[in-house]
Formats: structure tokens, sequence, C-alpha cells
């Protein structure tokens, strides 16, 4: 039945599935969405969305994965505006893309922290690597579009690297920024001690970050 439809229905499909998944990932819990839940919020049978996905963790892996891969791919496009960036410069980039995974790609940082723990678990290792070789390849061309940038102000694989911290940095204060809610649901709770303003503290944690990691490596040069 699925051969009738052509490369391009078969794609939007598989795009309509991806992103019925993460508007109810916004809202829930992983463990509580369904593949049947997502087929109806599509408006489709739950064999169709098998059809695209064999798991739900192969369908939430693709949304991780394909979804970083345009976030460096957008960044590459963004980096093409700049002639020459200076230190003060890329620190103030990196900040405020910080921010903007924080802000806009959210469902990409929670995902992340699932990933080893859950996702792993049953998504089909060999589709995974083959993605994760592409995020590679994408993040290198962004660690190496910075080193021409900023005139090998680090080498590419320090860029690159740097892009995991990142999100290693967001990705531990988003989890502990949650300490006032259970399963998504506000609790009835006073935590000042534990309260977190996830992106001003974000940014600031990635600034310090930053001049630290920079300096240290003028130092060691």
């Amino acid at each position: 039945m699925s051969n009738i439809y052509t490369t391009n229905q078969k794609d939007a499909r598989r795009q309509s599935i991806m992103q019925a998944a993460v508007q109810l990932f916004k809202t829930q819990g992983y463990s509580e969405i369904t593949m049947k839940q997502i087929a109806d919020t599509v408006g489709t049978s739950k064999g169709t969305t098998f059809h695209y996905f064999a798991t739900k963790e192969d369908l939430f892996m693709s949304i991780l994965l394909e979804n970083y891969q345009q976030f460096f791919t957008d960044l590459l496009i963004k980096l093409e505006g700049y002639s020459q960036i200076s230190e003060e410069v890329y620190v103030s980039f990196m900040v405020d893309q910080t921010e903007n995974l924080i802000r806009n790609h959210d469902v990409l940082v929670r995902l992340n922290t699932i990933r080893g723990p859950i996702l792993e678990g049953k998504a089909n290792m060999d589709e995974t690597v083959a993605k994760r070789n592409n995020l590679y390849a994408i993040s290198k061309q962004v660690g190496q579009k910075l080193f021409e940038k900023t005139n090998g102000l680090l080498t590419q694989n320090q860029f690159s690297h740097i892009f995991i911290i990142q999100s290693g940095i967001i990705s531990g204060l988003m989890n502990m920024a949650s300490l006032t809610r259970f399963n998504h649901t506000d609790l009835k709770v006073d935590y000042p001690d534990f309260e977190i303003e996830l992106i001003p503290e974000a940014r600031q944690q990635m600034n310090y970050y930053l001049i630290e990691y920079l300096k240290e490596y003028k130092k060691n040069e």
C-alpha cells in the first residue's frame, strides 16, 4: 500500500509523524507517549507509524539526531554572515546559541538526557550510527568554519568538542531546574535554594567555561 505514495509524500508523512511526537513530548513524559497516540495525532494508523519507525525509540532517536544535524546546518549558514570572528564575538556567539538551544530546541536537549539510558535500548544500532556519523560530519564542518573565521583561535576539534560541553551544561541545568515538578505536574512545594533560572544561568555557565578554556589554551600554547 505504501508504494502508491511518491517519495515526497513519504517524506512528508515521515516528517508529520516526527512533528507529532515532538509536540506530545513537549507536554508529556517519554514513557507516557505511545505510538498509537502519535498515530492519532497525525491522523493515521498505528501500522503506518510503525512502517516508518520500527520502535518508539527509533522515532525519538531520529528526532534527536536529525534535528541536531539541522541545528548545525543552520549554524553554518549563520557563520557565513561573519567576515571575521574575534575571541569576544565567538564567546558571545556561543552564549547566544546556548540560549537559542533552550528557547527553540529544548526537545533536543531533553531527548539527549535519555539517549543513553532509554533510547539506545531499543533503537536500531546501524541506523543510529549512520545518523550519528552524519551529525559528526556536520559538527566538524562547523568546527572548521569557526577555525577559519577566528583565524585559528582554537583547533577544529576543539571548536566541535565545545558543542558537546554546551549540551552537557544545558542538560544538567535543565534536569535540576525541574525539582519543583514531578512528571510534568507542578508540586505545591517551595524550594528556593533549588530554584534555577535556566536561561540566565546557562548563559553564565557557558560564558565562564569559554573564558577559562580560552585562557588555559593560550597559557599552554
